[in-house]
């Protein structure tokens, strides 16, 4: 499996990502980074790394000319500028958005520390759906089996709604009128399906959209969002 990181400048969040990717994945993965405007390794990014125990062998900016035709299992953009300007480029390939703060821009040890970490989580993540897709009813490269889910209704409103943002449990029930074993079963399934992802606090379940799932999905939600706003809750 090939996997590119773009960002701007190729400095910093893209080659700690880079970098991050071919230390988890091992041998599974072949990670490349490039930038659309690339300048130099950061030496803060690259501290950050060393601080964590991750190699910097070989790391450097790279232009992304020349990739255009290269054919990558994901392409992975790490800022909004980037996105704008890759995405046409590897238009029918698996293109995933994480938009990530610019360590650049605060230019402290605190921010790339923070940054490495965070992408980190990220990275860790996207490798458990990789581990899982054999097993799991994974539907990131199977879009009739996502519009089947999105056919659903109580399915379908569910993810409108988080679209919006994270929401409990008991905030679905509300929002839906459905029972809470019922609301958990199919929030389970899109769990399951690598859809959303969960975090548990105190005696409540929350939940919110999978970031790493590719644009063409989250695209499909936020649009169906646009366009059938459903009815805002109240706190």
């Amino acid at each position: 499996m090939h996997i590119l990181f773009v960002c701007t400048a190729n400095s910093a969040r893209s080659l700690i990502a880079e970098a991050l990717l071919r230390q988890l994945a091992g041998d599974r993965m072949q990670v490349s980074s490039a930038g659309t405007e690339p300048t130099t390794a950061h030496p803060r990014a690259l501290a950050a790394l060393q601080r964590r125990g991750i190699a910097t062998d070989n790391l450097r900016s790279k232009s992304l000319d020349g990739l255009a035709d290269t054919q990558f299992d994901y392409v992975i953009s790490l800022c909004d500028r980037a996105r704008k300007e890759c995405q046409p480029m590897f238009s029918g390939q698996n293109f995933i958005s994480w938009d990530f703060p610019d360590p650049v821009a605060e230019d402290s040890d605190a921010a790339f520390d923070k940054t490495v970490h965070e992408l980190s989580e990220r990275i860790r993540m996207f490798l458990l759906i990789q581990d899982k897709r054999d097993t799991a009813k994974h539907l990131f490269n199977a879009p009739t089996d996502f519009f089947k889910v999105m056919a659903d209704p109580l399915r379908l409103q569910m993810l409108l709604l988080l679209q919006r943002g994270e929401l409990c449990v008991c905030d679905l029930v509300d929002a839906t009128g459905m029972s809470q074993p019922k609301v958990s079963r199919h929030l389970a399934q899109l769990r399951e399906y690598g859809l959303l992802l969960d975090r548990k606090d105190s005696r409540w379940v929350y939940y919110r959209l999978n970031p790493a799932m590719p644009d063409w999905m989250a695209k499909i939600i936020a649009t169906t969002a646009e366009y059938n706003p459903m009815k805002r809750m109240t706190s």
